[in-house]
């Protein structure tokens, strides 16, 4: 029986990089609807999608990824209302998760590597937006990646994504805790450490060092750029973003 990364690599190249874009593309539309909506207690199952100005419910050709955003130039269809952009960034972004793994990675590991992009990809947005990890995405990263970060990392055994487990929740945890016994306030949410928690199943301990060390360069730049922009420190940090863009660089180019 062929293994999913021998299947993977029979298909031709530019069979695989199409497949991984538009399915990329997809699952960004389904994000940005997540995203949308989720936050407000509105269910994504819940009725098809409607513009926001004039609340006509919109046709399957209206929402094609992507290319209804391009065809209608960026207005409905129905009233002639602006769209907002913010879904066509995320269908763009999600592409382009499918396009890095295929140009990035070995072709046995592309499909994985894709994977947890795009699970990675609502956390990001909605840690950024809402200073919100929900704990349904973070336990489904975790549960994919028990058999996800096989096919990522070959070479690491899974003794290295137990422990990169317990050691990313713990040493965030501990690191939560100690700040709230010294300052007696919170300095960071509890969804950071499970979500580090997450991404070591994926990606082994070894990594975790580095991907903390990234995470904070990353968090350092977007302080340096709010300060330069609006003359004051941002008071609350998304981390679980910082963490999440890390931790897809460092498996795409480690």
């Amino acid at each position: 029986m062929s293994s999913l990364g021998e299947v993977q690599f029979a298909l031709p190249f530019w069979y695989q990089l199409i497949s991984f874009v538009i399915l990329g593309a997809i699952w960004g539309s389904f994000v940005a609807a997540l995203c949308s909506r989720w936050p407000f207690g509105e269910q994504i199952s819940n009725g098809r999608s409607r513009c926001d100005a004039c609340q006509t419910t919109l046709a399957p050709k209206d929402l094609v990824p992507i290319f209804s955003f391009a065809l209608l130039r960026g207005k409905c269809r129905y009233c002639r209302q602006s769209i907002g952009v913010g879904a066509l960034y995320t269908e763009l972004i999600s592409a382009a998760i499918g396009l890095l793994a295929i140009l990035l990675v070995p072709s046995e590991s592309a499909l994985a590597m894709a994977v947890f992009g795009w699970l990675l990809l609502p956390l990001i947005i909605l840690d950024y937006q809402r200073l919100w990890l929900p704990n349904r995405l973070v336990i489904a990263l975790a549960g994919v990646g028990t058999v996800g970060g096989y096919f990522l990392l070959p070479d690491s055994i899974w003794t290295d994504r137990v422990i990169g487990g317990a050691l990313g929740f713990l040493s965030l945890e501990a690191i939560r805790q100690g700040f709230r016994k010294i300052r007696s306030e919170e300095g960071m949410g509890g969804g950071d450490p499970k979500l580090f928690g997450a991404i070591g199943i994926w990606l082994g301990w070894q990594l975790l060092p580095m991907t903390l060390l990234l995470a904070c360069l990353i968090g350092f730049v977007h302080v340096t750029k709010a300060y330069v922009r609006y003359g004051a420190l941002p008071l609350r940090l998304p981390f679980g973003t910082f963490l999440s863009v890390a931790a897809f660089l460092l498996a795409a180019f480690h």
